[in-house]
């Protein structure tokens, strides 16, 4: 049973469906713990991705929080405001959480994520990040700017650059609402490009004879 991250996505089931899975499930029907599994792999694995700089640390979270969910479906109870979907990626994102604190490893690839939060905060004044500096001392100025931001927002904007989440699947893992979602990325962007070009024009300086 299970298996590894798909380079396939699968088309959301919709909830009554998901609803009959889960029921065969806690049947210890095999073929439903297997689509349930299938379901939710690739997503969980977006949620859990940005928080680690291995993929293979992402890819053992993503096979921890699936055998968790798997193996608590009889504590599940539906509500009408929320999604089975939205219980899965909390617990994913809590499993994370856990884990990234316990080895205090970094989020996201920096570099990626710079180039991402550059083109979302200034498309007409580009950070210079090639010129002058190599891959690893620009690594280490990302992630200097990155360590000043407080960890919940720092979380949030690993999540919505990172793995590239919509404001309202942010909100769902997070428990913030959508609107502060938006308003915790609007602030960051420029403040951390401001920071990173500040940590640049620093390096450089230090380098001038």
């Amino acid at each position: 049973m299970l298996g590894g991250v798909s380079d396939r996505d699968t088309t959301p089931l919709p909830e009554d469906k998901l609803q009959r899975l889960i029921a065969l499930a806690r049947e210890g029907d095999q073929v439903a713990l297997q689509r349930i599994y299938e379901q939710f792999v690739n997503r969980v694995f977006r949620v859990v991705r940005p928080m680690f700089v291995s993929e293979a640390e992402a890819e053992d979270v993503t096979q921890d929080s699936l055998l968790k969910v798997l193996t608590s479906l009889e504590s599940y109870r539906p509500r009408p405001e929320s999604r089975f979907s939205s219980w899965v990626l909390r617990i994913a994102y809590n499993t994370a959480r856990r884990r990234f604190r316990r080895r205090r490893m970094v989020p996201t690839d920096p570099i990626e994520l710079a180039s991402v939060l550059e083109a979302e905060s200034n498309k007409d004044e580009p950070m210079d990040m090639e010129e002058g500096i190599d891959t690893e001392r620009r690594r280490s100025i990302v992630l200097r700017a990155l360590w000043q931001v407080p960890e919940r927002e720092r979380e949030v904007i690993s999540l919505r650059y990172g793995a590239e989440l919509n404001a309202s699947e942010v909100a769902t893992i997070t428990g913030l609402n959508p609107a502060n979602v938006r308003k915790i990325c609007e602030r960051l962007r420029p403040r951390l490009r401001e920071q990173i070009e500040l940590l640049l024009n620093q390096q450089h300086l230090g380098e001038t004879p």
